[in-house]
């Protein structure tokens, strides 16, 4: 069931899940699964509110190298699910591992153990059978290289609507909008969350209490709401010179070469297709575990990409056209994410005058493929989730995503002002390093080598090798991703969680939530984030009947709620 306000019932069972978004929504419906009554914090409405929105607001140090808030996060059921692109990316073994040249790195739990969640992952995210390769005999691999990796593409994006009848008509999962968790009171002696103080616009305040406590509320608003603990305890969480907040990572993407395909076709064996499973999917170049290990490189996907749209010396009609299309008001959030159109128009809408041109110059072939992407992307089931035009040249930009390595000094930390419900914003400091760099510059050398080596092409460079690295951190920017700010650890010193995201030092609380990753590797996060949470799920569902009853009468009710600040009229400047 769905309302609106507080639960009506302070002591809410089993289970509270702080967050609608994906994590949640998945955490949620996987204990439902097994019988566990939950309630869930939705901290939005079921649609957009700026008052809501506004709650997510934060001091970014540098905004080149962070998104606006507004674009990162979404505030309301669904959570950034409304926002996402679709993309569904297998972390690779390597990822995992403790590797010498990436200080930070090591999980505390082996591939195997995740891989066993993609199938439940992937169908909450429908995106097809978990299959992450499909080999070509004309595409081999090299010892450093392969270029059969595939990322997969969810086909309903937007897990509110996916999962509306789920988390409408099940009475054992009470989902309750605009209660916004404040902060979470936790008894100082046990370390035991007692309870979460949630808050309305309205004005009502109150403490619910759970068996359990599951925070996926989104990296940063997770971490906002420990670091709110943390402020009113300082020893929590291994204190203020802890891991808590640090760590913070996304990735790094951009261009700094051209692929040239020697043999023909070959760059159409890098364009979307449909699978087996029926969803679309695309190849993506990337490096082996022992060049990574060898060349001491971070870890990188590539793939051919269309040229910049903005830049009108690419001469196509139908790319003109998608740019146009993109920066018209009222259209271009219709035709991609914010966050891909952002990349597009940074800056704003340049050139107009040349663009025109080069579509009235190849109006036929506009109209042509403009008219077969339209179609494919709105005409067929599955939706094509984007468009690489081949060209005669056999020319691209070479589109990279990277791993950004973990650096303590790159993180989030409470600032002196406070949003509507009282509450300290966020100041995060995202910083990128020279590690990250030249990792891209040299994943490249070893990318052009192994296209030379097996005769598919080649990569071109428009700037020479001393100023690549720059133009790596020039393109540098993240946010979207949210890794690493409570990180998964063996030791309470090395991170937040353990190896089941519980809480170290706190027994029956929880993360569901990208922060937990302690690398970010060369994948997107959500379809690693997705079986983690229903992994979460099977293990709180062993562990449960051992954890005590929450009780009105639990001496945390008669403190003050730890992470629950002074009012706004009381509260220091």
């Amino acid at each position: 069931m769905i309302g609106r306000g507080l639960p009506p019932r302070r002591e809410a069972g089993d289970v509270i899940v702080v967050g609608a978004g994906p994590a949640g929504i998945i955490h949620a419906l996987e204990l439902r699964r097994h019988g566990i009554a939950v309630t869930m914090l939705a901290g939005g409405i079921d649609g957009f509110d700026a008052g809501f929105q506004a709650l997510a607001d934060a001091a970014i140090v540098d905004p080149r190298r962070h998104a606006p808030m507004r674009m990162a996060v979404r505030r309301a059921l669904g959570g950034t699910s409304l926002l996402w692109g679709g993309r569904c990316v297998a972390f690779d073994d390597i990822d995992f591992a403790a590797r010498p040249h990436v200080p930070g790195s090591g999980w505390p739990l082996d591939p195997g153990e995740i891989n066993l969640w993609y199938d439940r992952a992937a169908a909450y995210l429908d995106a097809g059978a978990p299959r992450f390769a499909a080999p070509l005999a004309t595409l081999p691999a090299t010892e450093e290289c392969r270029f059969d990796r595939l990322e997969r593409w969810s086909e309903a994006r937007n897990l509110r609507r996916l999962h509306a009848a789920a988390l409408a008509g099940d009475a054992g999962l009470q989902l309750w909008l605009g209660a916004v968790a404040t902060g979470i009171e936790i008894d100082p002696v046990s370390g035991r969350a007692t309870g979460i103080v949630a808050a309305t616009p309205a004005g009502e305040r109150a403490v619910l209490r759970a068996r359990a406590i599951v925070l996926a509320c989104g990296g940063l608003e997770t971490t906002r709401l420990l670091l709110t603990a943390q402020a009113a305890q300082p020893r929590l969480f291994g204190g203020a010179d802890g891991p808590l907040g640090r760590y913070y990572m996304g990735h790094l993407e951009g261009r700094i070469a051209d692929i040239v395909f020697d043999r023909p076709g070959a760059d159409r064996d890098f364009d979307f297709f449909v699978d087996g499973g029926g969803r679309y999917v695309r190849r993506r170049i990337t490096l082996g575990e022992d060049a990574q290990r060898r060349h001491g490189l971070l870890n990188l996907a590539a793939w051919p990409d269309n040229p910049p749209l903005g830049d009108p010396g690419h001469k196509s009609a139908i790319l003109s056209l998608a740019y146009l299309s993109l920066a018209a008001p009222g259209i271009g959030h219709l035709l991609a994410p914010e966050a891909i159109r952002r990349k597009h128009l940074d800056g704003g809408a340049a050139d107009l005058s040349r663009h025109l041109r080069n579509i009235l110059g190849g109006v036929p072939e506009a109209a042509h493929k403009a008219a077969r992407y339209l179609y494919r992307r709105y005409g067929t089931q599955p939706r094509l989730p984007g468009f690489f035009i081949t060209n005669a040249a056999r020319r691209y930009a070479l589109f990279y995503h990277a791993e950004q390595a973990p650096n303590p000094d790159s993180r989030v930390r409470l600032g002196h002002e406070r949003d509507a419900l009282g509450v300290p914003r966020l100041v995060i400091d995202l910083r990128y390093g020279a590690l990250d760099a030249n990792s891209v510059v040299a994943s490249h050398r070893v990318i052009d080598r192994a296209l030379r080596e097996t005769g598919i092409g080649r990569l071109e460079y428009p700037l020479p090798e001393g100023e690549r690295a720059a133009r790596v951190l020039d393109q540098a920017t993240d946010g979207y991703h949210q890794v690493g700010t409570t990180r998964m650890s063996a030791a309470p010193a090395a991170g937040v969680v353990d190896r089941d995201c519980r809480v170290h030092g706190a027994p029956n609380l929880f993360i569901a939530s990208s922060s937990v990753f302690p690398t970010s590797g060369q994948a997107n996060p959500t379809l690693l984030l997705a079986a983690l949470s229903a992994r979460l799920a099977a293990h709180l569902a062993k562990e449960l009947s051992a954890l005590p009853e929450p009780a009105a009468g639990d001496p945390g009710a008669r403190r003050p709620p730890v992470g629950v600040l002074p009012a706004l009229d009381d509260a220091p400047i």
